[in-house]
């Protein structure tokens, strides 16, 4: 039973704002129940619930309205939720006493997301149904009347076979990738199964409306050479503010903005490097060593984009909208098109057995696409988990969610960089970081504090006539090899944490290549490697730097596969190879495989 103390707390912020709010509405119902009601119902259910006050006069600072008959108003109240709601309300109805007259108070849950949406009855499903917006009751529209129907079933949209898409819009190397992992995990299954077998029963290719075999939405994203070329808004945008809204007084929208296609590899991959370039770096101190501290931890925002990636609406009227990763003076916020699929609800998320995934057949797919040594997904159900620790431990607080029928949103708080725990230093993001023109970070060499050599090497050709010393300082070697060559710059900003073009301070040490010497390298702690190879054919005079280069990797190895030169060079994916098809198309190299295998290389071609 609710006392006066407990009614007095509920009207409370209604009086102060002069108005009902988000979670309660207040109706003086004196002649009889509001016409108004159902359509209130209807919001309170399809959102998070709400409570319903009859009784009270709003326009007499919320007191107790005159005339007012408790008893049949509540009999009609739970009548009108029985028959004029689909699927019929079944509220806590009670009467109390508030200021020694009778008030009906309807405390309304919000519905199973099974049950959803609820709508009123002589109204229809697309007419009748509302959703609750501060004190209002505001209709649904069928894009999100859409997606709470597909809350009742699996979607399958990801699923869907792309008839204006072909085979060839496939990367072979990536398929290639793709199922030998899948050969490894589950050789019962697919071992005797030929690749285009496989590859429709893993969902990436399926038949066509004219019985041909063609990519499916799933397959087109993690593997096709240009996605959007079909759907020109599945893709990423980086976008970095100047303050802390979109709206800036000062007359500058943006200090960044970047438009990321691709297929999901190469677009994750660049929104990383993106928040990356435009992050704060500041520095702590633990002993005599200085590390760095960064804005917000790249596993946590990894795992953000992929979420998104994964998890975002694929629905046909979805289609129109990109996954934004905005960044602002205060918070780092990544959004991405449909709310939260199924069981899963922004309280629940993150908890133990929670987990639903909207495009089964995506998801499955990112477990076994290549990605930075592993693949992009687990699928285990621990990513929110993962993000809310590193956030943690890296002094950002407590990620913040939004989620509603047409949006998801998490927010990442922008940590103080001065105090953030030593364990965050990351040797990738060795170099100078610059926000807004000021230096957040001590100028500091790359020779400090043990930082490894990456993996792999930049190969970096150069003419036999120039001298490569090995005092050279760091900025001389930037500045003749690397500086006004994109791919080159690129690979390098990769490598070191560095936006192309940025002063380094520190030693390039060489390992230089040449026809008929030995190999020589220099092993310095905290060194850049880069390959030179001998590049002075007169034949070699119209190439690019990355052609050649490529050219010396396949001629030095006999032949390479895509991916290899990826890693070998440090190029993007999509530039690697555009190049390779301008190879193919002069004839300098050819394939070791048919055009379509998913095991292609490259060799030199001989005469």
């Amino acid at each position: 039973m609710w006392t006066q103390e407990e009614i007095d707390a509920l009207l409370a912020p209604l009086r102060h704002a002069d108005s009902d709010d988000q979670r309660v509405e207040v109706k003086e119902a004196a002649g009889g129940l509001p016409a108004s009601l159902p359509k209130t119902v209807s919001a309170f259910s399809n959102g998070n619930g709400g409570t319903i006050v009859l009784g009270i006069s709003e326009r007499h600072d919320f007191s107790p309205a005159d005339g007012f008959d408790a008893k049949t108003i509540a009999s009609a109240m739970a009548q009108m939720c029985r028959d004029k709601l689909m699927p019929p309300i079944r509220p806590t109805i009670e009467v109390a006493t508030y200021c020694g007259s009778p008030v009906v108070i309807a405390a309304i849950d919000e519905l199973d997301p099974l049950d959803k949406p609820c709508y009123v009855r002589n109204r229809g499903r697309y007419s009748g149904s509302f959703i609750r917006v501060w004190d209002g009751d505001r209709k649904l529209s069928q894009y999100e009347i859409d997606r709470l129907l597909e809350n009742r079933g699996q979607p399958t949209y990801d699923k869907e076979v792309i008839d204006e898409a072909t085979v060839d819009d496939l990367m072979p190397d990536v398929l290639h990738a793709m199922l030998r992992l899948c050969r490894e995990q589950r050789p019962r299954i697919f071992s005797g199964l030929s690749d285009d077998a496989a590859l429709r029963a893993l969902g990436v290719t399926g038949p066509g409306a004219d019985g041909c075999i063609r990519p499916t939405l799933a397959g087109l994203l993690v593997a096709g050479n240009y996605p959007q070329q079909f759907f020109p808004r599945l893709n990423i945008t980086f976008t970095r503010y100047q303050g802390y809204s979109k709206v800036f007084a000062g007359g500058v929208k943006y200090i960044d903005n970047r438009t990321l296609d691709g297929p999901i590899p190469e677009i994750i991959e660049e929104a990383l490097l993106a928040v990356r370039r435009n992050m704060r770096i500041g520095g702590v101190l633990d002993g005599p060593l200085r590390k760095d501290s960064y804005e917000y931890p790249e596993e946590a925002v990894r795992e953000a984009v992929v979420n998104a990636v994964m998890h975002r609406d694929y629905s046909p009227l979805a289609r129109g909208g990109q996954i934004q990763v905005n960044m602002y003076t205060d918070r780092l916020e990544v959004l991405s098109p449909g709310g939260l699929y199924g069981a899963v609800t922004a309280d629940t998320i993150g908890s133990p057995g929670t987990t639903s995934t909207r495009n089964q057949t995506l998801a499955k797919l990112l477990e076994l696409t290549p990605f930075r040594g592993g693949t992009i997904a687990e699928n285990r159900g621990t990513g929110f988990e993962l993000i809310a620790s590193s956030l943690r431990e890296n002094g950002n607080g407590e990620p913040q969610i939004s989620s509603t029928l047409t949006a998801f949103r998490v927010t990442f708080r922008s940590s103080d960089t001065s105090t953030l725990p030593d364990s965050r230093r990351d040797p990738r993001y060795a170099g100078w970081q610059h926000h807004n023109g000021t230096d957040y970070s001590a100028s500091r060499g790359l020779d400090h504090g043990g930082m490894p050599r990456p993996a792999h090497p930049i190969v970096v050709p150069f003419p036999r006539s120039e001298i490569v010393s090995e005092d050279i300082t760091g900025q001389e070697m930037y500045d003749r090899f690397i500086k006004g060559t994109p791919w080159l710059e690129e690979a390098y900003a990769r490598y070191m944490g560095l936006t192309p073009g940025q002063p380094h301070g520190g030693a390039i040490v060489p390992t230089v290549r040449d026809e008929g010497a030995a190999e020589t390298t220099n092993v310095v702690r905290g060194s850049i490697p880069l390959t030179f190879s001998d590049s002075t054919s007169s034949d070699d005079d119209d190439r690019s730097p990355l052609e050649q280069a490529l050219l010396n990797l396949i001629g030095e190895h006999g032949a390479m596969a895509t991916p290899q030169l990826v890693e070998a060079t440090g190029a993007p994916r999509s530039t690697v190879t555009y190049q390779l098809r301008k190879l193919l198309a002069t004839g300098v190299i050819e394939r070791t495989q048919p055009a379509r295998s998913p095991k292609q290389s490259y060799r030199l071609k001989t005469a």
